[in-house]
């Protein structure tokens, strides 16, 4: 299937034709227009101490390297994505190797440093993520998790369509704590990004006001400030201007909450996330009813407590059920093991689950049950294919958070912050050049 025939289908004749009267308002021939809305999203950041992460094709970073080269500079994050902009579904697994090798060859030739890649359209596929492994990406952000903030009954039948296209084309999963926080899969870390986006909200809705579309985000973001996720947010650079509004919303809602956001490029969240992973606890019982806890973290680590008595420890009250606790090295009282049980029977890739998502987590016997938490026994391990895995992984931690027993658990983010936004963006093409160049270069390759 070629460009025009693939953006047809996923957009439909109304959208697609609309789609080509706004390249010519959001591009011009030279780089002015796009350096502009690039450097708007590096100003809007700035206040906040962080910076963005841009995503580019090889083909266009090689048509303007000095422009990608100065937002580089500026303090944004460089990915890949793609050689050409095409949608690797379509692709074999060779096919994939060979044009993801060419776009690190390609980065490398200019110099342009990287550690992630997002495909053009979230188009990931199995062999994406073993390609992806195989070449040492760092990460991947192709999961786009959907928030349900849009009234898609109100919504006219044509409009609806579009809205609804653009769902299937992202393939988006369902919003759970676990779909909203990273994890590897190998040594591929893979960060899912949430929807709607600003192309879902502009062109497809066709909602022109930049506060709207900033209060629909800040909804997105308190969202997932409860679940304790990551907010990635994919904003593509031509709309930079357009939606300046509504990421200054959003931005003045993650720094409204109770506890702080942490606002940073993927590349930290990725640097974070392998910290985090090295993460244990020891647990060792005392005397009936009191255990003495060692953890092994960095200073960045928030270790929580819920249902528990801390002894001689000042803790600092995080919620209703849970304190945090500065001390690497305390004691505690509880009935029960303040740790999830894992029976013998119970793969290792469970246990290895449960210790990614930060919660202590030992084997015992059926005998002990009663002595835990929480206690699993899943002989079968997560399932087999990927939707039975993501409903068992996102059941478990949902079993696991609505415990009201004794339970330690490393916090997902570093220093005390309660969730993650990252602000990122696809730089599909710079000028009007490069828009149709896409034609060509996806039908070359």
């Amino acid at each position: 299937m070629n460009l025009v025939s693939f953006s047809i289908k996923t957009k439909g004749p109304r959208n697609f034709a609309r789609r080509l009267w706004t390249v010519f308002s959001r591009f011009g021939f030279s780089e002015t227009r796009n350096r502009r809305s690039l450097e708007t999203l590096i100003h809007e950041l700035k206040p906040y101490q962080a910076a963005p992460t841009f995503f580019i094709p090889a083909v266009v970073l090689q048509r303007h390297p000095r422009l990608l080269a100065d937002i580089e500079q500026a303090g944004a994050e460089i990915g890949i994505h793609g050689y050409v902009h095409n949608d690797y579904r379509q692709l074999s697994k060779d096919a994939q190797y060979t044009q993801t090798s060419r776009a690190i060859a390609t980065f490398q030739q200019v110099k342009m440093p990287f550690q992630g890649f997002r495909n053009p359209y979230l188009g990931w596929s199995e062999d994406s993520v073993q390609v992806f492994t195989d070449l040492g990406f760092v990460y991947e952000s192709n999961e786009a998790v959907l928030h349900d903030v849009v009234d898609q009954a109100s919504l006219p039948p044509t409009i609806l369509d579009g809205y609804q296209k653009s769902l299937a084309l992202y393939r988006a999963l369902s919003c759970t704590t676990y779909a909203l926080r990273p994890h590897f899969e190998d040594t591929l870390l893979r960060i899912p990004t949430s929807i709607p986006d600003d192309e879902m909200l502009f062109d497809r809705l066709r909602i022109t006001s930049g506060e709207e579309v900033g209060k629909l985000w800040s909804l997105v973001m308190q969202h997932v400030y409860e679940l304790e996720g990551a907010y990635v947010l994919n904003l593509h650079p031509e709309r930079g201007v357009l939606c300046r509004q509504a990421l200054s919303i959003l931005l003045r809602t993650a720094t409204s909450q109770p506890r702080p956001v942490w606002i940073t490029r993927l590349d930290e969240i990725a640097r974070w996330w392998k910290e985090r992973a090295r993460f244990t606890f020891t647990l060792q019982q005392t005397a009936p009813g009191t255990w003495h806890i060692v953890a092994d973290c960095t200073e960045r680590a928030t270790i929580l407590a819920r249902h528990v008595q801390l002894v001689e420890q000042p803790t600092t009250t995080r919620n209703e059920h849970e304190v945090s606790v500065e001390a690497r090295s305390f004691t505690l009282e509880a009935l029960q093991c303040p740790a999830i049980g894992v029976s013998p029977e119970t793969p290792e890739a469970v246990l290895a689950f449960l210790h990614e998502q930060g919660y202590a987590a030992l084997r015992a016997s059926e005998e002990e049950r009663a002595s835990y938490a929480h206690y699993l026994h899943l002989p079968a391990g997560l399932g087999t294919s990927r939707s039975a895995q993501f409903e068992m992984r996102s059941d478990i931690i949902q079993q696991i958070e609505g415990l009201t027993a004794p339970l330690l658990r490393f916090a997902c983010w570093p220093s005390g912050h309660q969730a993650a936004l990252s602000i990122s963006g696809d730089i599909d093409s710079v000028t009007i050049q490069d828009f149709f160049l896409r034609i060509l270069e996806v039908g070359s390759v």
